[in-house]
């Protein structure tokens, strides 16, 4: 049936993966009802420090497997054992990993204790409303209200009944809303501030809170370089940043070859229109205390989502957020000319150079050729470019080129193969990538510059 048509019944599953294990929900009337409580509870929960996952992620899955049908809503058929639902949740409700291997759809969330990460949780399940009430509601608002979120207008409209603390904040908010003074009124969203801050501190003294990531040093780049800094490992990154989001991948042996075939299915459609990218850096990260490895390696775990197609499946993305833990950032612009595809080419990554091939090798010569770099011509006149499809096209006039070397002449042939080039170009890719306006996130950076004795392909 697929993402854009569920299945509601027997075959369809939803499923709640967390470190401890997987939570799996028929998608039955019963099994919805099941699947909501879990994600209330969840929420209700979000600070209590019994509930310290580090992630957070949802599935939809697609499964004839009847394995799954035992395995699934254990809540409800082991009652007397597991209900009412609590924290912590009962390990015999979870199931192993496995029945991931049919999921179709995924959010990949972390498990920080903040009101974005509510947010980032509520708005995914469509259809179903998950509501933030209790200690949670309570304190991601003061949270907010502590940072200086100005919850004024809600206040004064009435729309805060279930606040715990709405009268405290009320009889400020009605002061600001009569004060005309500036001073007083800056002085009023202090203490509206402290008010929040010091409830927290008094009433809240144990919730769990976000993690800092441990400062570490900073691994600068340089070319070739400062590899033996970088660790393998699970808790080690390799991250491929776009407009999109962050794919992540773990130093593992598995890990390093997901990243290095995403970098060469990206560098393979680098002239794609949908691959509309303004910007493609990459990163190393580490992070100790676990909450990455449920976002990393996503295309290799669930092969129900295929990974060959392009553009890469949203599923596989996570939030940017995860570059707190990042070490090391190469910025590369993604600017759809030769030269890019040479500084792409030439960054060296865990010891390899990526190969440039296909319609990316193709192009990019013929642009090289078209504006007039001539350092093609020794080859296409002695045995080709490698990988090239166009030799035959170019080797008369190469050889002419050749024969001419040195002579004024020589820029003749030269200009004559510009020409070519640019006819090709028109005539087999019309309709490739064209430049953007480029992400404010890589606005002034400073591309690393490819070793010079690599310049051409074949060279």
């Amino acid at each position: 049936m697929g993402v854009d048509n569920p299945i509601n019944g027997d075959g369809g599953y939803n499923a709640i993966e967390i470190d401890k294990g997987v939570l799996l929900f028929s998608r039955s009337k019963e099994g919805f009802k099941l699947f909501h409580d879990t994600m209330e509870l969840f929420m209700d929960n979000l600070y209590n420090p019994l509930c310290n996952n580090t992630y957070f992620n949802l599935h939809y899955i697609e499964s004839g497997d009847p394995v799954l049908r035992e395995k699934c809503d254990i809540a409800l058929k082991f009652p007397e054992k597991h209900l009412p639902l609590k924290i912590p949740i009962d390990d015999e409700c979870f199931t192993d990993i496995s029945v991931l291997k049919g999921s179709l759809d995924m959010k990949i969330n972390g498990w920080e204790p903040t009101p974005d990460q509510i947010q980032k949780i509520t708005d995914y399940v469509v259809g179903v409303h998950i509501p933030v009430h209790g200690d949670t509601f309570n304190v991601s608002c003061l949270q907010e209200i502590a940072k200086g979120i100005s919850y004024n207008r809600v206040l004064l409209g009435g729309s805060m009944s279930d606040f715990k603390y709405e009268s405290e904040f009320l009889e400020l908010a009605q002061k600001m809303e009569k004060c005309s003074d500036g001073i007083e009124a800056k002085t009023l969203a202090q203490d509206m501030k402290t008010l929040a801050s010091d409830i927290l501190k008094k009433d809240y003294p144990d919730i769990r809170t976000e993690q800092t990531p441990a400062l570490k040093g900073q691994i600068p780049y340089e070319y070739g370089k400062n590899e033996h800094l970088k660790k393998d490992g699970l808790d080690s990154f390799n991250a491929i940043e776009t407009d999109e989001g962050v794919l992540l991948f773990s130093r593992t042996k598995e890990g390093k070859e997901l990243f290095q075939n995403h970098l060469e299915k990206y560098l393979d459609n680098f002239f794609n229109p949908a691959c509309d990218n303004t910007y493609f850096n990459l990163h190393y990260l580490e992070c100790d205390n676990g909450s990455l490895r449920g976002r990393s390696d996503l295309a290799g775990k669930f092969p129900a989502i295929p990974q060959s197609e392009f553009p890469v499946n949203q599923c596989f993305f996570v939030d940017s957020e995860v570059l707190k833990y990042s070490l090391q950032e190469v910025k590369f612009s993604w600017k759809p000319d030769s030269d890019q595809v040479n500084k792409l080419e030439n960054h060296l990554l865990d010891g390899d150079f990526l190969p440039i091939r296909g319609d990316t090798s193709n192009i990019s010569v013929l642009q090289e050729i078209a504006t007039g770099k001539n350092h093609y011509v020794h080859n296409l006149a002695l045995h080709g470019v490698g990988g090239f499809k166009y030799n035959a096209d170019f080797k008369e006039l190469a050889d002419i080129a050749m024969s001419y070397s040195g002579h004024t002449h020589e820029y003749k042939v030269i200009n004559a193969m510009r020409e070519k080039a640019k006819e090709i170009l028109n005539r087999d890719y019309p309709n490739i990538r064209k430049e953007q306006e480029q992400s404010i996130r890589n606005k002034n950076h400073i591309s690393p510059t490819p070793p010079a004795q690599k310049k051409g392909r074949g060279l």
